[in-house]
């Protein structure tokens, strides 16, 4: 199983949960504690892959103790210090350049999932989820910013199988991607455009703020994504008589009318997200994140031609996704800093100041990138 869940993301250059699902494929039926086993085994492996790897050129033999006392060997015996994150040469040394000394908090804290669920108030009342999760023996916190959103801390189950998620009562939702749709503060009555709206998650929050008030155009570029996301909307209690989904690529938008607020939350290489995907150390490249950048640039200039408030985001942690993208339509909008928690950008970019990021080793989020825009 492991074997074929790694050859799935080094050949296929798929996520580790894709992979996983590949993997399983004609094996004899397992049950859900064998399953969410194996799954927790593979991720931790392919998470580990690059340094085991580099453990295995340095001539010695590689052992099941190995990665319990790699770290200290690590810095004894010579090998490269980003074998101890088990990401690539190219990938730590960008950081580093970014981060300086910081990038070893960073990259620690992409060993580590923290798990984000927020209360669906357009299913149930947040008092009733509480209590629910308090019968199932779940330890939480709730977040100091938004309420309605809740880490947890402890649970016997995956969450998933929690009885208010399978109720769509509670959705997992990274807090950073609550911060997305906080910086663009919804409001009732307001006409909305989502430019890459599947699977829906921001969309849904959308409607949850303004209590199905809102009107959205949810755009998405894949016409099974598109679907899909437009039934979980459906599940999730949006109203679907104020969504109108289009299945089409959002730079080749012919539309009318101009927009209250536009949000972009671009296709990216999800740098951001090696917590929840740790596929990503290995799938990553120079020629992806450019592949992306490319993309993104396209997108944000037709969103400022949509709409006179734009929130752009990234799950990104390079520049060329992010500061550089907006530093090139800076002379023609002005970013605004509307979350006070969040990082700035990195230094040196014109807009640098006025741009959001948030970091897994300072906010508990995966990382990403956040502009808030208006038209000048």
């Amino acid at each position: 199983m492991l074997s074929k869940t790694l050859y799935n993301v080094i050949n296929y250059r798929v996520s580790v949960d894709v992979a996983f699902k590949r993997a399983c494929k004609g094996v004899c039926r397992l049950s859900l504690s064998e399953r969410e086993r194996l799954y927790k085994i593979s991720r931790d492996f392919i998470s580990s892959y690059l340094r085991v790897r580099c453990f295995l050129g340095s001539g010695r033999s590689y052992s099941s103790y190995a990665r319990a006392w790699l770290d200290d060997v690590v810095c004894e015996q010579g090998l490269p210090v980003w074998c101890r994150y088990g990401v690539s040469a190219w990938l730590y040394e960008r950081l580093h350049g970014l981060m300086g000394d910081e990038v070893h908090e960073l990259l620690r804290a992409l060993e580590r999932r923290v798990l984000w669920v927020r209360i669906n108030t357009l299913k149930a009342s947040e008092e009733r989820v509480l209590r629910s999760l308090e019968s199932e023996g779940v330890k939480y916190i709730i977040d100091r910013d938004y309420p309605y959103l809740i880490q947890v801390i402890e649970t016997s189950k995956p969450v998933r199988l929690l009885k208010p998620v399978k109720n769509f009562e509670l959705i997992p939702q990274d807090k950073a991607s609550i911060a997305v749709v906080e910086a663009l503060r919804p409001e009732p009555g307001e006409e909305v455009l989502d430019m890459a709206f599947a699977p829906g998650m921001k969309t849904s929050l959308i409607m949850m703020h303004t209590d199905n008030r809102a009107k959205v155009v949810a755009v998405d570029i894949s016409y099974r994504r598109s679907l899909t996301g437009r039934q979980l909307m459906s599940k999730l209690g949006v109203d679907l008589s104020r969504v109108q989904v289009i299945s089409s690529d959002a730079r080749d938008l012919q539309l009318r009318c101009r927009f209250s607020k536009v949000l972009l939350d671009a296709p990216c290489s999800n740098s951001g997200a090696i917590s929840k995907d740790p596929g990503l150390k290995i799938t990553l490249t120079p020629s992806k994140i450019t592949y992306y950048a490319r993309i993104q640039r396209g997108l944000v200039r037709k969103a400022l031609s949509l709409g006179e408030t734009v929130v752009y985001s990234t799950c990104s942690l390079m520049p060329e996704e992010g500061e550089e993208v907006i530093d090139l339509v800076a002379d023609s909008v002005r970013p605004y800093r509307v979350l006070e928690w969040a990082g700035t950008g990195y230094p040196s970019y014109k807009t640098s100041g006025d741009v959001m990021r948030l970091y897994p080793h300072r906010h508990l989020t995966e990382g990403f990138f956040i502009s808030l825009m208006k038209t000048t």
